[in-house]
């Protein structure tokens, strides 16, 4: 029975508002702290105007899915995925190379990122394709299904190529997760990748025979204890296991890049390159510690001043706010965004119609996967891949798709009431 009530730009959640512009409003000043150059006279050959530019814009955006009914948004998902897939394969054909990747589309001086649109467009393809009718997630079939939805823009972005924005597309089989996918895919991916690292860390012998040895304890351990052996199980296990180990020597030597590996390297403490590769690491750490409790104030900091960190006002950000603002800026800032996740996750869970929750869960996994990885490449627990902090660091195609990918949410929020 549909509600007698509209909707209004009143039942909005402000609260989730509120921290959306807090958060923005930091990645300006930090922009501004990281980037400030007195000879600059015009403000929109700054960083930071440019940023409080595309702010301006991204209200626009705002008040542009205000007049979007949301049944034309949910009607019209599927066709909204495909358009995505579309354009990383225009972005292929007639991008811009910027920097190594085939991943922006350029209008004179200003560029755009389609895959950063395109994460909320999978979204929406996915919470289409587990709405429909007589779907399971626990169907291979239906499984095969939501796994191809979700990695072929992997797929199309690798090309690029872009590992970064790729591998933030698999936080998307959290979604999955919440719609009742067995847990035991998830533990049989962290073994395979647990086996990649371990691997790359120890070498193929000493890991081949770790798991032989397990495969042995293992089942004379089931034939004393259990009076059975599980040869099918354990040996279906063993044979994958093999084929990982013996895959990770030619994933990592043929497949990935030389600066690719030695990011690995340097993050698992295999080798060192303060100079090369693990400068950005090295200097970032430096700024974070010298910051202490309180920080060293604006504009301050001989990292951030002294430009130390090349393009520390995009996937660096964290480092100025640490350097600058100490411990209590950077704890600031990670409960702005812990306030902000549990609020979409309150949010989500009273939603009354099932593309509005697995749409709100979309949105939370994107943004955990790009909080959570920042701030551990920032802190030299992940490899550095380029991975822009939402509503922080620096341009206008990550601010103007996190901005939609949350509204759109919202504005579904909103009308929960109705009976769309």
């Amino acid at each position: 029975m549909k509600s007698s009530r509209k909707a209004s730009f009143f039942d909005y959640d402000w609260i989730s508002i509120l921290l959306f512009n807090l958060l923005v409003i930091i990645g300006i000043v930090s922009i501004y702290s990281a980037t400030y150059d007195a000879q600059h006279t015009g403000l929109l050959q700054t960083f930071y105007g440019k940023q409080s530019l595309w702010f301006a814009f991204s209200y626009l955006l705002i008040i542009l899915i205000g007049f979007i009914p949301i049944k034309t948004i949910k009607n019209n998902a599927s066709l909204l995925y495909l358009l995505g897939l579309v354009l990383l394969i225009l972005v292929l054909l007639v991008g811009a190379n910027i920097n190594g990747n085939k991943s922006w589309f350029r209008f004179g001086s200003f560029s755009i990122q389609p895959a950063e649109f395109v994460k909320l467009l999978t979204i929406l393809g996915l919470a289409k394709l587990l709405t429909e009718p007589d779907f399971k997630i626990t169907n291979f079939k239906n499984l095969l299904q939501a796994s191809v939805l979700i990695l072929t823009p992997v797929f199309l972005i690798l090309l690029q190529p872009d590992l970064g924005s790729a591998i933030i597309f698999l936080a998307l089989f959290l979604v999955l997760y919440i719609e009742g996918l067995s847990i035991f895919y998830y533990l049989f991916a962290l073994l395979m990748a647990s086996l990649f690292i371990t691997t790359i860390y120890f070498g193929q012998k000493p890991v081949l025979i770790t798991i032989l040895l397990l495969f042995i304890i293992t089942n004379i351990w089931a034939y004393y204890s259990l009076k059975r052996i599980f040869w099918l199980q354990t040996g279906f296990l063993l044979t994958l296991s093999v084929v990982t180990v013996l895959g990770t020597n030619i994933v990592f030597n043929k497949v990935l890049k030389p600066h690719q590996r030695n990011r690995i390297e340097i993050v698992l403490g295999k080798k060192r390159d303060d100079k090369g590769t693990g400068y950005n690491l090295k200097q970032a750490l430096i700024a974070i510690g010298s910051g202490g409790l309180s920080g060293k104030g604006l504009l301050q900091g001989s990292q951030t001043k002294g430009d130390y960190i090349p393009e520390q006002h995009t996937d660096w950000i964290l480092t100025v706010i640490g350097e600058q603002w100490g411990f209590l800026g950077t704890m600031t800032v990670v409960l702005l965004y812990t306030l902000l996740l549990i609020r979409l996750v309150f949010l989500a869970e009273r939603q009354k119609q099932k593309f509005s929750k697995i749409l709100a869960y979309g949105v939370i996994s994107i943004l955990l996967a790009h909080y959570a990885l920042n701030m551990l490449m920032v802190l030299g627990l992940f490899p550095t891949i380029g991975i822009p902090l939402p509503f922080l660091s620096y341009g206008g195609s990550s601010l103007w798709a996190f901005t939609l990918m949350l509204f759109i949410f919202l504005k579904f929020d909103a009308h929960r009431i109705e009976d769309w």
